[in-house]
């Protein structure tokens, strides 16, 4: 099967790329960056869109997805996360190719648990109204089109949960919101969702999302636990207090999964298995740090 994947460089790109090709899939990734073209096609969403490749499916991974950004950008990130997505599917779908959307749990609000997939959309941030719209206007070009929404994909070396594990090794208080929760999942888990959808998934929406939700202190703790330093260096602290947009705190993220259940027997990951996962050797080390520390 002949895949474009659009965004090579997110989070995902690379590794859903790879898998693909793995599996005997021909592969036409994109980059925005030039310094990065290589074997791939340049692409910038903001930008015009040049002519794409014939492709049976493509998977649009592009995205601005930090919502400071799409807060304080609007123009761009409407043009990044709406304008050029449908244009893409636009174009890819009257060559008679499908086209999937990964998209975001925060589409519902976040204010209540493992919401089914056909459940009214509620997005309180501009980066949820952004993939809200998205959605929608992909969905309306009909069958070829398939979106996935993902709770959060955390990912080894970089991000918050990183820096509390960098912190918690040298002895320092990491401050942790706990009213704030999250239902992680690992890149694998999303690369697995998406080839299933491009191998025998059907149009219309499937959900991915962590077994239950985890606030932001449980999982802090857990990382002390696992560096082995005391539990006093987590401080819980609240979201509502902070000076983050209400609208950009999450009470609740998780999914619930039946469609992708269904299509590949997707079971939701226990978050702190999850963490383990991805950031057990991050914890070992930075368990040796603080052994050396405590000498």
């Amino acid at each position: 099967m002949r895949c474009l994947i659009v965004g090579v460089d997110s989070s995902f790109g690379g590794a859903l790329s790879r898998s693909l090709a793995r599996l005997g899939h021909g592969v036409v990734a994109t980059t925005r960056r030039p310094g990065h073209a290589g074997d791939h096609l340049l692409l910038d969403l903001a930008g015009p869109l040049p002519p794409l490749p014939e492709a049976d499916v493509a998977i649009i991974c592009a995205a601005i997805s930090r919502l400071e950004d799409c807060r304080r950008h609007p123009e761009l990130a409407h043009r990044i996360n709406v304008a050029a997505p449908l244009e893409l599917g636009r174009s890819l779908a009257q060559t008679g190719a499908r086209v999937i959307l990964p998209s975001t749990s925060s589409v519902f609000g976040c204010v209540a648990p493992h919401v089914e997939e056909n459940a009214r959309l509620a997005p309180r941030s501009a980066y949820a109204r952004l993939k809200a719209e998205a959605e929608a206007r992909l969905l309306e070009l009909g069958s070829s089109v398939s979106v996935l929404r993902l709770t959060k994909v955390v990912r080894p070396n970089v991000g918050l949960l990183s820096d509390w594990i960098r912190q918690l090794g040298q002895g320092k208080t990491v401050r942790a919101f706990d009213d704030c929760r999250f239902a992680p999942l690992t890149v694998e888990h999303v690369v697995d969702a998406i080839t299933a959808m491009v191998e025998r998934g059907e149009s219309g929406v499937y959900h991915a999302s962590g077994a239950r939700d985890i606030s932001y202190a449980e999982a802090a703790a857990f990382l002390a636990q696992r560096v082995g330093v005391a539990s006093g260096l987590v401080e819980p602290v609240h979201g509502a207090d902070s000076e983050l947009p209400c609208a950009e705190l999450a009470s609740f993220t998780s999914l619930a999964t039946d469609r992708l259940s269904r299509l590949m027997g997707f079971a939701p990951p226990e978050p702190l298995d999850v963490l383990q996962k991805v950031y057990g050797p991050e914890m070992d080390s930075a368990r040796q740090m603080a052994t050396v520390q405590a000498g």
